[in-house]
């Protein structure tokens, strides 16, 4: 969990990450954030590349060129000012470890966060709970001060470890670029210009997840009506313009031959249910923060909408604030009825 507050942020992201470790090798691969990267540390170079891509990139080094390490274990502690808090059981079932839990400052650090831009942490602390016998950081929670080119903001970093296994033999393959993927400058983002490239007029990638109230989500079950998929997060300006047009659009036309979806991306559950309090809505939300989704729908630019035809075929791509009056002509293109 990611809490970020500063002059123009309050916001909190919930994702998981799955780490694999083997001889000085690791693999990082979010779960349920946008982009669905992998980042792979070889033993020599590290690489990132999109699940089931054929293309891969070789990052820039942290600035400060420590080893590198995947993101719950990226937060440097100054060990020599570290001081033990506790000794305890680590908890896992099985042949279960001693754990020891130790608070202390963190050293500061500089990352490129673009082209010519960069990020620096310049002051926090961490706790961290770590296996004795493994190194293994188990809990980790950072509370840090970081600074971009314009902004400074406060994070909260809590990470806690779900399951694990001690034993398991390493496989060679999680720490190799996959087979028959060529290495490129940059990866593409999913975004309007490439959703439109590779998927309208192909079947729209099928989505199995639950809605905030816990009840199934899925296209296939959605075949017959038009479906608009509206990617937003609460702090997005246009996407609260917008909501009120798409409320009357599903109130018109949502037991007809409209199925509104509305796809709140990378935020807490707390924070989005606490603004649907104030905001309603009558069609489903479903957070990306407890549902992993495909890749085309894993955007970053809000409000983004999809618009599938009664079939299954994805017709179009829309991002950013450009009016609701197109949005309206292309569902009714799509096959939305209007009668």
């Amino acid at each position: 969990m990611q809490h970020v507050r500063g002059g123009f942020t309050d916001a909190v992201f919930r994702y998981q990450i799955a780490v694999d470790f083997a001889q000085g090798k690791w693999r990082e691969q979010p779960l349920g954030r946008e982009g669905d990267r992998i980042t792979m540390f070889d033993g020599h170079d590290v690489s990132v590349f999109e699940s089931g891509g054929t293309e891969y990139v070789h990052p820039h080094q942290t600035i400060d060129k420590d080893r590198p390490l995947p993101e719950p274990y990226d937060n440097k502690p100054d060990w020599n000012k570290m001081k033990e808090v506790q000794q305890l059981p680590c908890g896992f079932t099985g042949k279960d470890h001693m754990c020891v839990i130790m608070e202390g400052p963190m050293k500061p650090w500089a990352r490129p966060s673009g082209p010519g831009s960069i990020v620096k942490m310049t002051g926090g602390v961490i706790r961290l709970m770590a296996d004795t016998e493994t190194g293994v950081w188990l809990r980790i929670h950072v509370n840090a001060s970081v600074e971009g080119e314009t902004v400074a903001n406060q994070w909260e970093l809590n990470y806690n470890i779900k399951q694990m296994s001690y034993s398991a033999a390493p496989d060679a393959a999680l720490f190799k670029v996959p087979e028959g993927s060529h290495e490129v400058e940059k990866l593409q983002l999913w975004n309007e210009d490439r959703i439109k490239k590779e998927l309208v007029g192909k079947q729209a990638p099928d989505i199995q997840a639950t809605d905030i109230h816990g009840e199934p989500v899925s296209l296939a079950q959605l075949k017959g009506k038009t479906v608009l998929l509206d990617f937003w997060t609460t702090w997005c300006p246009p996407c609260q313009s917008d909501a009120s047009s798409i409320e009357k659009l599903n109130q018109k036309y949502g037991e007809k031959s409209l199925a509104v979806i509305g796809v709140s991306v990378d935020e807490d559950r707390t924070t989005v249910e606490s603004y649907l309090k104030k905001h309603p809505h009558t069609y489903r939300v479903l957070l990306s923060s407890e549902n992993r989704l495909p890749p085309p729908y894993q955007v970053g630019v809000f409000p983004t909408y999809l618009i599938i035809s009664p079939d299954g075929t994805l017709m179009t791509a829309e991002q950013g604030d450009k009016g609701f009056g197109k949005l309206r002509k292309d569902l009714e293109k799509a096959g939305m009825s209007t009668e």
